[in-house]
């Protein structure tokens, strides 16, 4: 039976497909809803299914929101489709809103479901359009916007970055006033279930000091924003209100192991903003280790120095691949071999765990370059481990662009999952590639078209039930500067992640 909503009610009911609670750019949205004054709700549905519907449509009465948003990323685009006709029909005096990375980079695709879609950094956009929609007033001029008229698309023009990022509300680590689908109820969130499908248990605390990428690599949905802003700005908060954000975090979490920094390259940022950074940072957060991203070119022993000594504890930093050729000419990275290795010895020189990206699966490469990467990839000194990345081509970026030009045959990026590689030889070998000796890697790669290739079977499974977890050990127990007692406090949270990500490929 259908249920019309009633559009009077200033309530706005955010919905994600996430399976997890690090929805930054969500909870963003939301507490910028909230520091306007704006009754905003949060629902979170991961391994949503279509039998959820009927409990999820009950929830949604009990709302009776105005206007849902829901933020999505390619390979949930038929989750969204699906559940957005079902409360269509369920609930047609609902306006559904569509944004988040797929809905930027193919409008047109989510035109065909959602009434509109927000492309690009909306919060300012999608709170102009709340309200106007509360106030009865026109929507169709509001920036950012895109929606059907007929057959036609219309996309207005975007808004302009947000420069001060200091006006933003702080996001908050478990939201208030959310939702989510548990044990096939809607259930309110508390501290119980966020620790059952938060990252580490809920004890990393997500925080981004900037926003933007200084590079346009081209699988990069940065390649894309590049395009539609017509620049890679980045653009960094202040350290004092990064340092306000994480002072209340930690107040209000004190079990917080982690800060778990999500800039595309924490690096990048000038060694003045670096120390002001450390230095504030270790008067009001000492104690606790610090994550985030590098790219090879912006490391140098200074700022290892200057945050190793303030708590970083793990640094993640891109190969992508060891063939220069395929670096510059498909990815568009622009860095050299000797300068990742470079970057690989001074990360270690003081002695912090790094996971390094490689992206596999990239019908561009040939068996040579795939074989350049293991050998690049053996000059890294251990321990480390790797993030392994199946190459997938997402609407609007330039690979995507080269290889529809190309005809290559590609899986629809909407249904691919790009933690799932295929199981290739060579792909096996990277993967044992920080768990075995180099020479026997070697071994593995001269003897993958002999009799002998049959080895790697012998080999895969017991390097990654064995020695893969005392790795990780290894590499926890270092980031802890050997502390025995906060390695073992981390292990369980630590080990549930991270066979997910590592061994289901989740």
């Amino acid at each position: 039976m259908n249920n019309p909503m009633n559009n009077k009610t200033n309530k706005v009911l955010l919905v994600t497909f996430q399976d997890n609670t690090d929805v930054v750019g969500l909870k963003y949205i939301h507490s910028y809803l909230r520091g306007h004054k704006i009754e905003s709700y949060m629902l979170l549905l991961p391994h949503y299914r279509e039998n959820d519907n009927y409990k999820i449509a009950k929830f949604i009465k009990d709302i009776n929101p105005a206007v849902m948003g829901i933020s999505l990323m390619s390979d949930e685009f038929f989750y969204a489709k699906e559940f957005t006709s079902f409360i269509k029909n369920e609930f047609p005096g609902l306006t559904v809103v569509w944004g988040g990375i797929h809905p930027s980079i193919a409008p047109a695709q989510c035109l065909e479901y959602a009434d509109f879609v927000f492309m690009g950094e909306s919060e300012v956009a999608f709170m102009e359009y709340v309200e106007a929609v509360f106030a009865n007033k026109p929507t169709l001029s509001i920036l950012n916007l895109a929606y059907k008229t007929g057959d036609k698309i219309v996309i207005n023009e975007a808004r302009p970055y947000i420069d001060d990022l200091d006006i933003l509300p702080f996001p908050e680590h478990m939201p208030s006033d959310s939702f989510i689908l548990h044990k096939n109820r809607i259930r309110e969130m508390n501290k119980s279930i966020f620790e059952k499908y938060a990252r580490y248990s809920g004890k990393f605390y997500s925080l981004l000091s900037s926003r933007g990428c200084p590079f346009s690599c081209s699988y990069c949905s940065n390649s894309f924003y590049a395009k539609l802003y017509g620049t890679s700005k980045v653009r960094h908060r202040s350290v004092h209100n990064i340092i306000e954000e994480l002072t209340m975090a930690v107040a209000a979490y004190p079990d917080i192991i982690y800060i778990s920094i999500q800039d595309e390259n924490f690096f990048y940022s000038d060694i003045k903003w670096m120390q002001d950074f450390a230095d504030q940072y270790k008067k009001a957060i000492g104690g606790k280790g610090f994550v985030c991203s590098t790219a090879p070119n912006n490391v140098n022993e200074e700022k290892l120095s200057m945050l190793r000594k303030i708590g970083l504890s793990w640094i993640t930093m891109g190969l992508q691949t060891g063939s220069q050729k395929i670096n510059r000419e498909i990815y568009r990275r622009f860095m050299s071999n000797e300068t990742f290795v470079t970057a690989a010895l001074q990360i270690k020189k003081f002695n912090i765990p790094c996971l390094y990206d490689v992206i596999l699966d990239n019908p561009y490469e040939t068996e040579s370059d795939v074989i350049e990467t293991i050998k690049v990839l053996l000059k890294i000194p251990r321990p480390f481990m790797l993030q392994l990345f199946s190459l997938c081509f997402y609407y609007g970026t330039e690979i995507y662009e080269k290889a529809s030009k190309d005809r290559i045959l590609f899986e629809d990026p909407r249904k691919k999952s790009y933690t799932k590689y295929s199981n290739t030889y060579l792909n096996k070998v990277i993967r044992l590639t920080p768990l075995l000796p180099g020479r026997f890697i070697m071994w593995l790669v001269n003897n993958r078209k002999g009799k002998l290739s049959f080895c790697i079977n012998l080999v895969f499974l017991p390097a990654l039930f064995i020695v893969e977890p005392f790795v990780w050990i290894v590499m926890i127990f270092i980031s802890f500067d050997c502390n025995v007692f906060s390695t073992i406090r981390m292990m369980s949270s630590f080990f549930n992640t991270g066979f997910r990500k590592v061994a289901l490929r989740k």
